[in-house]
Formats: C-alpha cells, structure tokens, sequence
C-alpha cells in the first residue's frame, strides 16, 4: 500500500519541486514568470519563454518579472510603439521633469519593472535607435542573469533604480547615451569584450564596485552627478575615462588596470580617490582638473603617470613605484649572493 501511495504521490511532489509563479493577480500590469532555485536545467529549458512573447507583452503595455528563467531568441526593443515625450501619461512630476530635456522626441515606452533576474539570456537584447530613446518607467533588475549575447540598451532613460549587480555579459555591452535618474549598480558585475557607456548621465550613485571589465571600456564623457564607485574593480584592457566628469567623489580605490588607463579632460570637482590602486601600464592624465586633494601618490604606477597640464591641488608628484628594471636587480642581487656564498665556501675549504 506505502508503495502504491508512493507511486501516487512522487510524481506530484516532483512536480511541485519546480513550480512556476505566473502572477496572475497582476497579470493585467505585468508579465510574470518566477521559477524556483529547485528547478533543474532540463525543467527551466522546458518552460524557457520567448523574446517574441516578451515582446508582445511589452506591447501590450505591461511589464515584466522573470526570475530564474531562459530566455531564446533576440529581443529588439526598438520594435515597440512610439509616442511623443508630452504624450506619455502617468508619470510622477519628478519624473516628467527629467522628460522635458529629451525636446519632445519620440520614446519607445516600457511601463512598469523590466525585471530579468536569475536567469540565462540566450539571444540578444538590443535597442538599435538612432534618434528618440527607449523609456523604461520602473525599476531595471538583471541581478544574477547571465546574457550569452551581445547587449545594446543605448539611448534609454532610466526613471527607476538600475540593478546590474552580479550579472555576467559574455559579449558586448553597450549604455551608450543613457541617463540613469535613480541609482545604478553594478557591484561584482562580470562585462565582456568591450562595455560601453559613452556619454551616459548619472544622476543618482553609480556602483562599480568589485567589477571586472575584461575587454574595452569606454566611459568617455561621462557625468557622476553623485558618488562614484569603483573600488576593487579590474581593468583588463584599455580604458578611458577622458572627459568624464565626477561632479562628487570617485572611488577607485584598490582597482587594478592592466592596461593603458586615459584620463585626459576628466573633471573631479570633489575628491578622487586612488589609493592602493595599480596602474599595469601607462596612465594619462593629461589636462585633467583635480579640484580637490588627489592621493594619485598612493597608487602604484608601473610607469610615471602622464600629468601633462594636469591642475592639481596636491603637491606631492606621483612616481613609478614600481621599478621597470625591477627584474635585472633581482638577477643581480641573486647572482651576487651566490658568489659571496662560493666565496665563503672557499674559505672554509681553505682552512
């Protein structure tokens, strides 16, 4: 009979194992799809869900919830609806003032959350506009989603917190033109052969922390309108920070760039902070403007920085500190000691 109710029942319970959560009491606002942590790989590829059903559900006006899911095919976000910025409704006074600088252009709109957490992106999320902006009106989470394909979500404004925090972007990612009007982060977050965020505004914090950029990284002409922070982040390649402007405190302390490191034109109205930082290969800070005390002098440079018509408060003149022909004195001081140990060997034979 235990075996009879066994065969009843496992099933069942397996089953419940990886139930799926739909929302549907909001399903009219937001498309929701929640898979728990106890699915396997073969259960979550089962149930996996369409860019194109996504898509039509943005369309649709709603927003989207997905948690621990996959995601097939390419969803290109410049194919929903457009409207002018005066006729887009609902939208809180603070947020309709940060609308009256985009000059009445035409906006793709996402009304609600855009939540992709926990998940695998197995196509491309891409924003291809070459005019106008795709306007997201809630909260932004890729939290712990990896995204095997190439990313573009250039030209979007941002009304709600952005929350990259942990995600993995195998290919290029790209924030070019964005304006992040909350807060974004993206603390421990893994980005790919080339991030771009060229001449993106931040008007809440920017979080950076603990990041690795493992390709290109572009954040020219950049505006940090509230702190900045890049600490423990690893520059893999080439970066360029020239004309960014950090209007409160940028925090690249402990950060580690491998490679050339441009800073020139950049603007830090408050204090920039690099101590323990370790620059791997030269560093520009050509016609740079330190409003403030800098600690450039406790960061490590392989190569003195470049400091050309650089207006700094701080007086003290940062160095290499770590010396190129640091090699050759180790061989040196190697092949003195064995010598002076030979000659001590000979000594005690001669006696």
């Amino acid at each position: 009979m235990a075996v009879f109710w066994g065969m009843v029942l496992l099933p069942g319970m397996l089953r419940a194992e990886c139930a799926e959560e739909t929302g549907a009491k909001s399903a009219a606002a937001v498309f929701t799809l929640h898979l728990p942590n106890t699915c396997t790989e073969a259960e979550r590829e089962a149930r996996a869900v369409s860019a194109q059903e996504l898509l039509r559900a943005l369309v649709a006006g709603k927003g989207l919830d997905l948690s621990g899911v996959v995601i097939h095919g390419d969803l290109v976000l410049d194919e929903l609806p457009t409207q002018r910025v005066h006729a887009v409704s609902d939208l809180a006074p603070e947020d309709r003032r940060v609308l009256e600088g985009l000059n009445d252009e035409e906006v793709h709109v996402i009304r609600g959350p855009f939540v992709i957490k926990q998940s695998r992106v197995k196509g491309r999320i891409v924003n291809r506009l070459k005019s106008g902006f795709l306007l997201i009106t809630g909260p932004v989470v890729l939290a712990h989603t990896e995204f095997a394909g190439f990313v573009d979500l250039s030209r979007t404004v941002f009304l709600g917190l952005v929350d990259g925090s942990n995600a993995t972007f195998r290919q290029e990612s790209y924030f070019v033109q964005d304006r992040f009007t909350q807060g974004a982060m993206f603390s421990d977050t893994h980005f790919g052969p080339h991030a771009r965020f060229h001449r993106s505004m931040f008007s809440g914090p920017a979080i950076f922390r603990g990041a690795t950029f493992q390709g290109l990284t572009e954040f020219l002409e950049v505006v940090f309108e509230q702190d900045a922070n890049f600490s423990r982040a690893a520059f893999h390649l080439g970066t360029g920070f020239s004309g960014a402007h950090c209007r409160a405190k940028c925090d690249f302390s402990s950060s580690q760039f491998d490679r050339e490191a441009f800073f020139l034109f950049a603007i830090f109205d408050r204090m920039a902070t690099f101590a323990s930082a370790r620059f791997g290969a030269q560093a520009d800070f050509s016609d740079a403007a330190f409003k403030q005390a800098d600690d450039l002098a406790q960061a490590t440079f392989v190569r003195a920085p470049l400091l050309t018509r650089t207006a700094r408060v701080s007086t003290t003149v940062p160095g290499p500190t770590v010396s190129a022909s640091a090699p050759f004195s180790q061989a040196v001081t190697i092949v003195l000691f064995v010598m002076a140990l030979g000659l001590l060997v000979y000594i005690i034979r001669a006696k």
